[in-house]
């Protein structure tokens, strides 16, 4: 878990307002991952499940990258060629 600490400037007297706090720590926890594991982790999903939803990007990801191999070929392919 982030730790988040107020910080203090040596030319002023008062530490950092907590806004700017909290601020900090929502973006250390963006960053960590840590609030999309709980979203993931909030039902539990069957093994199978998993498995038919990790196969199913699989096959998204190939049928993409197969369009976009295919459309990069017309596009270096040029007009007089």
């Amino acid at each position: 878990m982030p730790q988040v600490r107020p910080k203090k400037h040596p030319k002023q007297k008062h530490p950092e307002p907590f806004d700017r706090m909290l601020r900090r720590f929502k973006k250390q926890c963006d960053r960590a991952g840590i609030v999309q594991e709980c979203r993931k982790r909030e039902f539990y999903q069957k093994p199978s499940a998993k498995r038919n939803e990790k196969n199913n990007q699989m096959k998204r990801k190939r049928k993409l990258e197969a369009l976009r191999a295919e459309k990069d070929t017309y596009r270096h392919k040029g007009f007089w060629n």
